[in-house]
């Protein structure tokens, strides 16, 4: 097997034990060992994890990895955080964005509508344009702070939005309330996107408290 698809191929691996809970937060990767379970040499281990350390989903730490280390209730209070803000930035994208940050935003809600619709959608994926997405309407807000505190937040829940995007029903509910949230925003509606982002991040805080939390940690 060549080089890179072997990269790929143990990459796939990786992520797969840490998204469905094999590999748990905080738990140490040592090169060895895992080229040990997985049946493969330490080079391509070691890309992967190089790999999975730049997206978020390890930590390295001196000669081994860490699963990025998050709790229950670190979930919680980080979405706890997150709502208000959200919303926020919905209302003030909606009186301050300019029509080229519309665009852009229309451009990724039509793209997370293709993903979707794949035969095998990547969770990985969509939680990536998900994020453009809210990263765009809290750029669109001209609110420094907030955009600032809302990108970290949304690195340190990078494994509990991809696994949000393991499920069927929650991937179209999304892609339903994104469209929402950006109509209204497009329409300059502040109250209005103020509301539509609120009832969306609550709506994923219910699911993440109901069928994300009680499996994975």
């Amino acid at each position: 097997m060549e080089t890179r698809l072997l990269v790929d191929k143990v990459y796939e691996e990786l992520l797969n034990a840490i998204i469905q809970g094999k590999f748990k937060p905080g738990q140490v990767l040592r090169e060895d060992k895992v080229a040990s379970m997985i049946g493969a040499s330490r080079t391509p281990v070691r890309e992967a994890l190089a790999r999975l350390e730049k997206e978020g989903f390890v930590i390295k730490d001196r000669r081994s990895y860490v699963v990025t280390p998050i709790t229950k209730d670190d979930v919680i209070q980080l979405y706890e955080a997150r709502i208000p803000l959200e919303a926020m930035a919905a209302r003030l994208a909606a009186q301050r964005a300019t029509d080229e940050q519309l665009a852009r935003m229309n451009s990724i809600i039509e793209a997370i509508k293709v993903e979707v619709m794949q035969p095998n959608p990547n969770p990985i994926k969509l939680a990536d344009l998900n994020g453009e997405f809210h990263e765009l309407v809290a750029e669109a807000s001209g609110n420094k702070v907030i955009s600032s505190v809302l990108k970290q937040i949304r690195l340190k829940l990078k494994i509990v939005r991809v696994n949000i995007f393991t499920s069927y029903s929650r991937r179209l509910e999304e892609t339903k309330e994104h469209g929402e949230v950006y109509e209204t925003i497009a329409a300059r509606n502040a109250d209005a996107a103020f509301i539509k982002m609120l009832t969306h991040e609550q709506n994923v805080l219910e699911y993440v408290k109901n069928n994300v939390l009680p499996y994975y940690f």
